[in-house]
């Protein structure tokens, strides 16, 4: 069997690289396309002049081609079609319309990006009393996907997926909020007979980026609360969605740290035989710098202890590592410095090494937290006023109050009270954790890993007649979205 795998930057490839390494492993090729230009001479200018921030930049991808032959990748091609261009105008529209949706988890925190890419007068008009209200109806997307069904499709992409013959395409992530050329992939390969394959890279794609313009095949996502959005938010038939869980965290499952503390401590710049806590960065579309907040951190351990503190490790988000290149303050280490993605098996071990001989981690509103439960680390964070842009008017974070295993503070002296704590042994959300954990991350079984769950939905949406059975298959037993609500 081919696969082809479209995905919108090349640094997406950390979300599907144990499950392309499994359909490898099961004998099928695998083609990966992506939207980066990695050959152009500019790529390497852009780096330059971002001071090396994306060294990752294909590092993953670059591994898994030397180790395995039959793995292929190249560039993602936008479509060149004037018509192409004008769907893509009316989609942007639509990435911002559902917004204006009652009820909506999210709805002023990402709209200004969305509205950046539009003409301003094209945007004053969809704030007009009417027009916000026929945006907000959900025969809206139903009328804009009629539009996209009975457009043109186009055939520069066509004569491409002719070309590499697939078998099934999955398209990561689904939702494309400043080049929304995902649902001309998904249009060009109904149109050949091609099954498709929507799918969720992260937690907050389904709250933050847009909206859904062509139904796929098959819509693969993580869990239950995001099945939910998938349909109450985006109007996507249940029958289409299969939940496997997250498999870009299963390598955490089965790892084990590779050095001892005092020598990822000596890595990172910590005092021998001190505790540490990792402060793990968000990225900068929801807060343009943490500094200000660990120096307060800093300052509040400080007074905690007076003598030999826990020395506080900032990971810098690595979209973002600007605001930490010139940072010091006494008891706080910055490693990486220029921040880091974990996208490759030597990077992943490295992330883990840290995480593993930690104290505790703190964050704001990162996907961390993620891997961090699986490590089964004490999760710190502070929710208060001042932060509420970046939590809770983010339809993601919500999912991490639900889960009840944050150690949620209100102020920097508390968190380190709480951190005091966790020293001294208590560590009342573990429960919590590995709830959360089964729930979120791996609702198929904590013992079972996911890459080969979603192997086997590509494997049987590529099947003659594709996978039309429901929706439910794939669920815990005993479990069904209608129980949920779902579908309602």
């Amino acid at each position: 069997m081919k696969v082809l795998m479209v995905v919108q930057h090349v640094n997406f490839f950390r979300n599907l690289d144990t499950v392309l390494r499994d359909l490898c492993g099961r004998g099928h090729q695998v083609t990966f396309l992506h939207g980066t230009r990695l050959e152009d001479p500019q790529v390497d200018q852009q780096l330059k002049r971002k001071r090396k921030r994306a060294v990752f930049m294909a590092r993953g991808l670059k591994v898994v081609e030397s180790e395995i032959a039959g793995v292929t990748s190249g560039y993602r091609p936008d479509p060149p079609e004037r018509w192409q261009r004008v769907l893509g105008v009316g989609r942007q529209v639509m990435n911002r319309a559902i917004y204006f949706r009652a009820g909506h988890p999210s709805p002023d925190r990402v709209v200004a990006g969305l509205e950046k890419e539009l003409p301003d007068a094209l945007v004053a008009r969809m704030h007009g009393r009417w027009w916000k209200r026929i945006l907000a109806h959900p025969a809206a997307l139903r009328v804009w996907r009629w539009i996209e069904e009975v457009s043109p499709v186009s055939p520069t992409l066509e004569s491409l997926l002719r070309e590499i013959q697939p078998d099934v395409m999955l398209v990561a992530p689904t939702i494309w909020p400043k080049t929304p050329v995902e649902a001309d992939y998904f249009r060009a390969a109904k149109s050949l007979g091609i099954p498709t394959i929507g799918y969720v890279n992260s937690w907050d794609n389904l709250t933050s980026k847009g909206t859904v313009h062509v139904v796929p095949d098959v819509y693969v996502v993580w869990n239950e609360p995001l099945a939910e959005e998938a349909v109450e938010l985006h109007d996507l038939p249940a029958s289409s969605l299969r939940i496997t869980g997250a498999p870009h965290v299963d390598r955490f499952f089965t790892m084990r740290a590779t050095v001892d503390a005092d020598a990822i401590r000596a890595e990172m710049g910590c005092p021998a035989g001190r505790p540490y806590i990792v402060f793990l960065c968000s990225s900068r579309t929801l807060i343009a710098s943490e500094v200000e907040l660990v120096t307060r951190l800093a300052q509040a351990v400080a007074r905690r202890w007076p003598v030999d503190p826990p020395t506080i490790v900032v990971r810098p988000h690595p979209t973002n590592p600007e605001p930490w290149l010139e940072f010091a303050h006494p008891g706080v280490a910055v490693y990486p410095r220029l921040g880091d993605q974990a996208d490759s098996p030597e990077s992943w071990q490295h992330y883990f090494n840290q995480l593993a001989h930690g104290a505790c981690v703190f964050g704001l509103n990162t996907t961390a937290f993620l891997e961090s439960v699986v490590v089964d680390k004490p999760c710190l964070t502070l929710v208060t006023d001042e932060f509420y842009a970046s939590q809770g008017r983010t339809g993601h974070f919500r999912h991490l109050l639900k889960g009840d295993f944050l150690e949620v503070s209100r102020d920097a002296d508390e968190v380190a009270a709480r951190v005091a704590r966790i020293l001294d042994g208590a560590d009342e959300k573990q429960a919590g954790r590995r709830e959360f954990t089964r729930w979120f991350l791996r609702p198929c079984g904590l013992d079972t890993p996911v890459s080969g769950i979603v192997a086997d939905v590509i494997e049987r949406a590529a099947l003659p007649g594709g996978d039309v059975r429901p929706a439910s298959a794939d669920l815990v037993p005993g479990m069904t979205l209608a129980s949920e609500g779902i579908g309602r």
